[in-house]
């Protein structure tokens, strides 16, 4: 199956199938917020029903020994309601669990769902009537993203990466990956090993040149004023490049500002 093309399914689910396994970025699907919690409010209004008819049934109860103790409790109408909690519990546990599950999945990117929205719109692969999903997915934002990796330091950055790539069709042919995988020139794919390691290069000759600029700068700079405004450029800049670029937590984001800052105040001090 690794070697049939797009273009060799059939057109329809299968092609719709196939484009959607073709590179981890198309591989998004609906959440469906709405569904899901309707269907839970559903059940929780079950719930709150079914505990009144517990409240009132053991309210109306005649023989105490029914409520304190469940082995000689002889009032079928508990036993059946409290079958019928266990059961409603079990299907609202479950739901609140998978929808959970559902949240924790990450959101697709407005460029995943413009993607799959272009290529389905260009290709039209299902009747009107089941293609509901597909429109407007570019404003629609309640989908998921099935392919994409766990997040980590340079998840923005490489983003920005394949954007940038995706902006010069020329260049980025340079370096797609298509092979036998399809034969539209429309659709451009990327290996993930290639935007982590140009994205791992660009990291390791920015950053040096980054933290080196500024002090040569400051060093042949005369005057205080003219210091201080390149001290401030570079602290505001880096804070907007961690901000944009990086996938780090707020924590991590302070520390390396603030020992950026003091480092380049130390050497600010001793010029």
């Amino acid at each position: 199956m690794t070697d049939i093309s797009l273009e060799d399914h059939r057109q329809g689910y299968p092609r719709l199938a196939s484009f959607l396994t073709l590179d981890r970025s198309f591989s998004i699907l609906k959440r469906y917020d709405f569904l899901h919690m309707r269907s839970l409010l559903d059940l929780q209004d079950q719930l709150s029903e079914l505990q009144d008819e517990l409240k009132l049934c053991d309210d109306l109860e005649l023989i105490q020994l029914g409520l304190r103790s469940r082995r000689q409790d002889g009032n079928n109408s508990r036993r059946d309601l409290l079958k019928r909690i266990r059961s409603t519990l079990e299907l609202y546990d479950k739901a609140v669990q998978d929808y959970n599950g559902m949240l924790r999945l990450p959101e697709a990117h407005e460029t995943q769902r413009q993607n799959v929205e272009n290529w389905f719109m260009g290709n039209k692969p299902l009747v009107r009537s089941e293609s509901s999903c597909f429109l407007n997915m570019s404003i629609d934002t309640d989908y998921v993203s099935l392919g994409v990796s766990e997040k980590n330091d340079r998840s923005n950055l490489e983003a920005m990466l394949e954007s940038g790539l995706r902006t010069f069709p020329r260049i980025a042919k340079l370096f797609h990956t298509n092979q036998s995988k399809t034969r539209d020139p429309n659709i451009i794919l990327f290996s993930p090993s290639l935007l982590q390691n140009a994205t791992k290069t660009f990291v390791a000759l920015f950053v040096p040149m980054w933290l080196v600029l500024p002090t040569i700068l400051l060093q042949i700079s005369d005057g205080s004023r003219v210091r201080s405004i390149i001290y401030s450029v570079f602290v505001f800049g880096t804070s907007i490049l961690v901000a944009a670029a990086l996938d780090i937590t707020k924590h991590s984001f302070l520390i390396a500002l603030v020992t950026y800052a003091t480092l380049l105040s130390a050497f600010l001090a001793q010029l």
